[in-house]
């Protein structure tokens, strides 16, 4: 998810910790799974805990269906018919003809261009992680090489990501065969993205540094965790702890700003108890869902010589396609509607200056 508002006024109404909260929420929640993983192996009585906030970040894909409660959402939807149905409801369609032939060629392409742009959808996400905590805790959105520098580091985690991913690809080895021409260049990619990574993250800790000085202490973290938030997989290769903590991460934040906005949304559409309720029941139900397709896939699939990929995850990586592209629109403020959108829900936890409400471009 990104957040891109155009001189967008935000309302001075909130409590006195709530943008706090909120930003120490995404730091959270960006650290966790993290940390979570990589104390496994010490204490292996905490293993169930990471393992359910793992799961329970894996459905916010579905997640975001819930924000179709919001009527203004839903008329958002509505306005641009061709944007937010008829390409989504494409991408479905298409997902599920790509992803239903596991193992072949169109296969193989189609699922490493998905995790490309995949990579690519959870840095983006950190702009908007970082562009809140700056506002809060600076009073003022992300400056220009603050942006260009998050925007860096996830393009040289896009670099190395597929080479982080393999051999198994979330999926089995059987079902994603890379030719050695393929492998190849995967390994150079990952090579260059590791050296990439020591100047970008040098930046990043001057930038925290900087911040750090001027005792601004939630936007430090923030955008040193932002800048270099893909690239614990060149810390180890460890799959899970290099890979699935910031797959984790990213579910857990984009769950943040959802249950953040159960709470901004306006009386008429719904009571805020029921909001509260339900974006914690949805996912709740989605997780049982996708464990569920998971079991199946397991014990009728997985054996099976040359064997499709079974509905459920067919499904799943069709709908993560619809994802992708609706989540780039809905919180990409650069329309009056959508910014009042974002006023509207996100105002209560945002801060505001001595001199009352600002202007925020936090992109």
């Amino acid at each position: 998810m990104s957040v891109e508002a155009n001189a967008a006024v935000y309302p001075v109404s909130r409590s006195a910790n709530a943008g706090g909260l909120f930003s120490a929420a995404l730091i959270l929640a960006t650290v966790s799974p993290f940390f979570g993983i990589a104390l496994t192996p010490k204490y292996p009585a905490i293993i169930p805990g990471v393992a359910f906030l793992l799961l329970l970040g894996s459905t916010h894909v579905m997640a975001t269906f819930y924000l179709l409660m919001d009527e203004t959402v839903r008329r958002f939807f509505r306005s641009h018919p061709a944007q937010m149905i008829a390409v989504p409801c494409a991408l479905f369609g298409t997902g599920l003809l790509l992803f239903s032939h596991a193992g072949s060629t169109v296969f193989v392409a189609a699922i490493l261009l998905f995790y490309l742009w995949q990579t690519w959808h959870f840095g983006a996400q950190n702009i908007g992680v970082a562009s809140f905590i700056s506002l809060n805790d600076r009073g003022r959105p992300l400056a220009r090489n603050e942006k260009i520098t998050i925007r860096i580091g996830v393009v040289v985690g896009m670099f190395g990501v597929l080479k982080a991913m393999a051999p198994s690809y979330m999926l089995g080895e059987q079902y994603v065969p890379l030719g050695p021409v393929t492998g190849s260049v995967i390994e150079f990619l990952y090579r260059a993205g590791l050296v990439a990574a020591v100047p970008v993250t040098g930046y990043a800790l001057w930038l925290s540094a900087g911040a750090l000085l001027k005792r601004q202490y939630l936007f430090g973290i923030g955008i040193f965790l932002s800048v270099t938030f893909l690239f614990t997989m060149y810390l180890t290769n460890d799959y899970t702890l290099g890979f699935i903590s910031f797959v984790g991460a990213h579910g857990l934040q984009y769950l943040v700003f959802l249950f953040t906005h159960s709470f901004g949304i306006s009386k008429e559409s719904f009571a805020k108890r029921r909001l509260s309720i339900g974006i914690i029941a949805a996912p709740m139900a989605l997780l049982i869902f996708m464990v569920a397709g998971r079991l199946i896939w397991r014990s009728s699939f997985a054996d099976a010589p040359g064997g499709a990929l079974p509905l459920a995850i067919t499904i799943v990586l069709s709908l993560t396609l619809v994802h992708f592209w609706v989540d780039q629109f809905l919180w990409r403020m650069k329309n009056k509607e959508r910014a009042a959108w974002m006023r509207a829900r996100f105002g209560y936890v945002l801060a505001r200056t001595s001199a009352g409400p600002r202007q925020a471009n936090p992109v």
